[in-house]
């Protein structure tokens, strides 16, 4: 036998062995978001509880007008009993949500159209995937914004959707972005068999997210199975070609868009159809990068290909109202990297991001638990208080601008 007879041997045994996207995510873990507990209740869930005071500032009532409202609700089943807590009664965000939907508070959508973000940069190690899900929960923390949140992940690695999903079973919708976009091309996958089986496309796709640890941000897992559609793709006729790239914006954002109001997408670090496909359906881009000389010279590389990509795609960019670059994992006493983003700020102009994400030792512990770092306390002293401080106030400064931004070119007219 041949070495390469072996390999292609070692290659069918392996694939036998790997598991699929459903047994993945009911394997993981952090399905269960985490295993620590505060009076019985999940940490995550704990750590971004109201209280009544909280509530009151929101909802600009009286503490007896309060009082009042969450007695008649809770006596309509529609949200829990408070969890008690040293003379504080807390309310978890899905309680505070049922509070704010009865009482028929503002909505994003009210004021703003949804949108699809696609935070994208060909260079691994720029913190894409991290970005992507810190925005995505900052603004699902954000009850002002009172906004829905969906996280797509096109990258096969999936990383957030293993750190973001919070449960799944039988009944859930074990499908990827790419499982949607090679429909045609796959009929005896199990996107095909739902279609078979008499279900709409917008049905389908409203129903693949999975909920978080936040009841207005939910998220499509990747699967490494999904590489395949690259390779499907260079294997089609140009027609063929086509219609993959434009199917996501044709079919997948208007089911998307009818339910959810930001649609991020974290991206593989390459120049691929999935990312071509990803781009011909947004509204904006966010390059995020690191400030240091290697990042920047390959970021330059990047953003001449997407220059020269854009055009290729079939709205040729015309379908883009913004794009900017977000310096992350900034180190404020580095010479060095101050002379990186000043350049940045020469190069970028107008389209560079006046705030930036610190670099802070928060992150990788909030990483080790499967969190954001708005998802941790101070008083978990996973960090040293400082390294908190300067993560929680960085990441909310950007997000800040960023939603800030995103508000001004998505208004209703």
């Amino acid at each position: 036998m041949s070495l390469i007879d072996e390999i292609a041997g070692m290659a069918a045994r392996m694939e036998s062995e790997q598991i699929t996207l459903k047994e993945a995510i009911l394997n993981n873990t952090t399905v269960r978001v985490s295993d620590d507990t505060i009076d019985g209740m999940d940490r995550l869930i704990y750590n971004h509880c109201l209280n009544k005071k909280a509530l009151a500032d929101l909802l600009g009532k009286s503490r007896n007008t309060l009082s009042k409202i969450l007695s008649e609700l809770e006596q309509k089943e529609l949200i829990s009993a408070p969890i008690n807590q040293n003379k504080n009664h807390l309310y978890t965000r899905f309680d505070v949500a049922n509070i704010m939907e009865a009482l028929k508070l503002p909505t994003y959508r009210d004021y703003n159209n949804p949108v699809v973000i696609v935070v994208e940069n060909h260079k691994g190690g720029t913190g894409k995937s991290t970005t992507t899900v810190t925005l995505a929960v900052a603004a699902a923390l954000d009850l002002h914004l009172n906004a829905r949140i969906c996280v797509v992940d096109f990258d096969p690695q999936g990383t957030i959707g293993n750190h973001l999903i919070r449960n799944a079973s039988d009944g859930s919708i074990y499908l990827t972005m790419a499982d949607v976009l090679l429909k045609k091309h796959e009929p005896n996958k199990a996107y095909a068999e739902y279609i078979n089986g008499g279900f709409a496309e917008e049905e389908i796709i409203c129903n693949m997210p999975f909920q978080t640890h936040l009841p207005n941000l939910h998220v499509i897992p990747a699967f490494p199975a999904d590489e395949r559609f690259t390779d499907k793709y260079w294997a089609m006729s140009d027609e063929e070609k086509l219609e993959l790239i434009t199917r996501f914006k044709e079919v997948v954002v208007p089911a998307l868009k009818s339910k959810y109001d930001l649609i991020l997408i974290d991206t593989p670090p390459q120049d691929s159809p999935l990312i071509w496909a990803a781009n011909e359906g947004a509204d904006g881009i966010l390059v995020p990068l690191t400030p240091r000389e290697y990042d920047f010279a390959s970021t330059t590389n990047y953003m001449k290909t997407m220059s020269k990509r854009l055009v290729q795609l079939p709205s040729k960019g015309q379908n883009l109202k913004w794009l900017k670059v977000l310096a992350v994992n900034v180190d404020d006493k580095s010479q060095h990297e101050m002379q990186i983003l000043q350049k940045l700020a020469r190069t970028a102009q107008d389209k560079f991001l006046s705030t930036n994400i610190k670099s802070s030792e928060a992150f990788k512990a909030a990483a080790g638990t499967s969190r954001t770092v708005l998802d941790i306390k101070k008083s978990e002293d996973m960090c040293p208080s400082k390294q908190f401080d300067i993560a929680e106030i960085s990441v909310r400064s950007v997000y800040q601008q960023f939603i800030t931004e995103i508000r001004t070119f998505s208004a209703v007219s």
